[in-house]
């Protein structure tokens, strides 16, 4: 009673298999110069050749040459391929098409368009669902032409419903101004980009590069249209000579340029008091940091909570002494990269150290 029920079973598992191949669209050739089937240890294929057009459904296929083989349900389309959906198209030297399955494996100067979507390139790829989604090898290119965004690398991902892609192994994502000239260079172990929230996301050993501004850190979130970015993972941004760490560094954008920088938690800045030289350096901290520049270097710089500013004075070029300013808040004003100025307010202590004493201390030391 038990083998009678399981063999029906079988029996009707095998009919609906059936039945649901029988439901599928078929395959249609609706153009060819030739045709010749052959049949070779028996296995069946039809061999097409000259203007080769297949559909099956919303999906239109033409190419040049082309193989069929109807036992396995698979065919291999040749030179000069154009696979198309109403909303998608991909272009290649061959393509190979599992007509039960719906799985595509395209190779050799891959390209996929998506209207102004996300559209990749790459020396090969392998989609499911015809062209759904897919993973991307050598050579990977996800682009976003309306906004100049290009993702590079050598393995990706692209999801085409979505609208999302990523990219390891060496991923570079660069954004280009109205003049396509390149502003943002952003590196990482992981790169992706959602084109719906026009947000990029970076992992791992992550730098980017603006406006002569380095960051580093080990997580970013960019946010295209917002002109923000947040950097997480002990951040840290280099300007010429100048530094700044904390917990968290957000660069604001503004018409495409640099507007500030802010570092949030320990935040301390650093530059050297004379130019070219690494000792003595002058140092800005406090709980928050905001940095204000232009296209020389920093304009102004607002210290928050427990905020101290220790600098070294000048004059004329000479070394007169060191100055220790604290505050609730620090604000410090700079011209041609020099500091002119600070603004304290709250609890306002200062603390002057004549060069002299400077001298002896770092003498001291020596010995």
């Amino acid at each position: 009673m038990r083998r009678t029920k399981q063999s029906f079973l079988i029996a009707l598992f095998v009919m609906c298999g059936l039945l649901w191949a029988q439901t599928k669209p078929p395959i249609v050739l609706e153009r060819a110069d030739s045709l010749r089937s052959t049949e070779e240890n028996g296995v069946r294929k039809q061999v097409l050749n000259g203007h080769v057009w297949i559909t099956r459904d919303s999906l239109s296929v033409t190419c040049d040459n082309a193989v069929y083989y109807p036992d396995s349900g698979l065919v291999i389309f040749r030179n000069n391929v154009e696979f198309k959906d109403p909303k998608r198209t991909l272009l290649a030297d061959e393509v190979i098409y599992n007509e039960f399955t719906e799985e595509v494996f395209a190779s050799n100067h891959v390209r996929v368009y998506q209207g102004d979507s996300l559209s990749t390139s790459s020396r090969t790829a392998r989609y499911k669902e015809r062209l759904k989604s897919g993973f991307l090898y050598d050579d990977v290119k996800i682009r976003q032409e309306s906004r100049h965004l290009q993702l590079t690398g050598d393995l990706g991902f692209i999801d085409q419903e979505q609208n999302f892609g990523w990219v390891t192994a060496d991923p570079v994502l660069t954004e280009r101004d109205s003049l396509l000239r390149v502003i943002t260079e952003i590196h990482g172990d992981t790169i992706s980009y959602d084109h719906a929230l026009k947000v990029a996301r970076a992992t791992g050993h992550v730098t980017v590069n603006r406006d002569s501004l380095v960051s580093s850190g080990k997580r970013l979130v960019y946010h295209k249209d917002l002109g923000y970015a947040e950097m997480l993972g002990d951040p840290r941004a280099v300007r010429n000579q100048d530094v700044v760490t904390g917990d968290t560094l957000r660069l604001f954008f503004k018409s495409e340029q640099l507007d500030h920088v802010e570092i949030l938690g320990h935040a301390l800045g650093t530059s050297p008091a004379d130019s070219g030289a690494p000792e003595p350096l002058n140092r800005m901290e406090g709980k928050k940091m905001t940095l204000w520049v232009d296209s020389v270097g920093v304009k102004e710089v607002l210290v928050e909570g427990t905020a101290i500013a220790t600098y070294y004075v000048r004059d004329k070029g000479q070394p007169r002494g060191m100055n220790v300013t604290s505050g609730d808040q620090l604000h410090v004003f700079f011209e041609n990269r020099r500091m002119s100025r600070i603004r304290v307010e709250g609890g306002t202590e200062g603390d002057y150290t004549p060069q002299k004493l400077l001298t002896r201390a770092s003498e001291s030391k020596k010995l």
